[in-house]
């Protein structure tokens, strides 16, 4: 297979063969993560409001939200707008009666949130397109919205 001069069949040289290989491996990569989210960054910026909600979380955690701080991706520091709207429940929580049955009940020291955002991007099919990154509803997110640091479901996303 490899002649005296390292060429494969005879024809071809194996570091050629391997720099070609490299160099496909790059395009591939960079069309993945920048060409082939090019379309979802389609339409012009707007308004979008963001909503995240925790049905069980810390009151000491929901009191560290502030109004008119910024919301930050923890995983990747995306902006993902400023809190513009704090909405503090009861707890969610589901567990089994003595039958078995989940049934919700409150949890003590713990309420639920829905921590509502105000940022500029680009909605596309129903999520909204930030610094590269595709949030959808469902989404969950490890967020700092104020002093406050906590995981979250993306549980709207819509045009303000």
């Amino acid at each position: 297979m490899l002649d005296k001069k390292g060429r494969l069949f005879g024809k071809v040289s194996v570091v050629d063969l391997f720099a070609v290989v490299m160099v496909a491996a790059i395009v591939a990569v960079v069309y993945f993560n920048i060409g082939g989210r090019a379309h979802l960054n389609v339409g012009a910026e707007q308004p979008v409001l963001i909503t995240f909600f925790n049905p069980a979380l810390h009151d000491f955690t929901v009191n560290a939200i502030e109004i008119d701080t910024p919301v930050i991706d923890d995983v990747n520091a995306t902006f993902l707008g400023t809190v513009v709207g704090v909405e503090v429940g009861d707890s969610i929580s589901f567990m089994p009666d003595i039958h078995g049955n989940e049934v919700a009940s409150p949890m003590e020291g713990h309420s639920s949130v829905a921590i509502t955002s105000r940022v500029y991007g680009r909605i596309s099919d129903g999520a909204v397109v930030l610094g590269g990154n595709v949030y959808g509803v469902g989404s969950e997110v490890i967020i700092w919205a104020g002093r406050a640091k906590t995981m979250l479901h993306i549980s709207d996303v819509r045009a303000e």
